[in-house]
C-alpha cells in the first residue's frame, strides 16, 4: 500500500508529464503554423501558451508547499527541489513556440520561403530531442538524460548553417524583413534544443546527484 507521500508524489510527477506533453503539442502547433502555413494553428497557440503558464505556475506552487511540509531523501528530494526548475524549462520552450506561431503568421505575407525545407529539418530534430527528453524524464533515464548533449550538436549545427546562409547578401528582390523573421524562427529552435538538453542533465542529477 502506498503512503500518503507517495502518493502525493507521484501525482506531482504525473503533473509534470502532463505539462511536457502540453509543451510538446504547442511545438507541434508551432510546426503546423511554419511548415504547413496553418494560420489556425497559430491561433491555437496563444490558448495552448496560456494552459503552459497556468499548469506551470500551479505545479510549481504545489511542489514547493509539499517540499516544505515533508522531510523527502535522496532521489525523491533531489526532484522536487529540480521540479521548479523543470518547469521554467517547459514553459520556457512553450514561450518559444508562440514566437515561432507569431512569426509564422508574419510568414504568411510572403510566398513559401526556399529556407523552409532546412528549417523543417531543424525543427524535426528539435521536435525530437524535446520527445527524448521526456521519455528521460518519465523513466528517469540518466544516460538517455546526458545523451541528448550529443543530439543537440545536430540541432546547433543547422542552427549555424542557416544563420550563415540567412546573413549572406540578399538575392534580387527578397525582403530584409523576411531573413529577420527566418533568422528569430532558428534562434528560437536552437534555443528550444538548449532547454531540452537542460531537462537531459536535470534527470541525471535527479537520479544520481551529479551530471557526469
Amino acid at each position: 500500500m502506498t503512503t500518503p507521500f507517495e502518493r502525493q508524489l507521484q501525482r506531482l510527477r504525473s503533473d509534470l508529464l502532463r505539462l511536457g506533453a502540453l509543451v510538446e503539442s504547442a511545438l507541434q502547433l508551432a510546426y503546423d503554423a511554419l511548415i504547413e502555413r496553418n494560420f489556425r494553428s497559430a491561433e491555437q497557440l496563444i490558448q495552448r501558451e496560456q494552459e503552459i503558464d497556468r499548469s506551470a505556475a500551479v505545479l510549481n506552487r504545489e511542489a514547493i508547499a509539499f517540499l516544505a511540509s515533508q522531510a523527502p531523501l535522496a532521489q525523491n528530494f533531489r526532484f522536487l527541489v529540480m521540479l521548479s526548475h523543470l518547469c521554467r524549462d517547459l514553459e520556457r520552450i512553450g514561450d518559444y513556440a508562440l514566437e515561432i506561431g507569431t512569426a509564422a503568421q508574419m510568414l504568411l505575407r510572403y510566398p513559401p520561403s526556399p529556407y523552409l525545407e532546412d528549417i523543417r529539418v531543424m525543427f524535426q530534430r528539435s521536435q525530437l530531442l524535446l520527445s527524448a527528453a521526456l521519455s528521460a524524464l518519465a523513466d528517469l533515464d540518466r544516460e538517455g538524460g546526458l545523451a541528448l548533449a550529443t543530439c543537440d550538436d545536430a540541432v546547433d549545427a543547422d542552427y549555424q548553417r542557416l544563420y550563415e546562409r540567412l546573413c549572406a547578401s540578399l538575392h534580387p528582390q527578397e525582403s530584409v524583413e523576411l531573413r529577420l523573421i527566418l533568422l528569430l524562427v532558428i534562434r528560437n529552435l536552437e534555443r528550444i534544443g538548449d532547454y531540452a538538453t537542460a531537462i537531459g542533465r536535470r534527470v541525471a542529477f535527479i537520479v544520481q546527484g551529479e551530471v557526469s
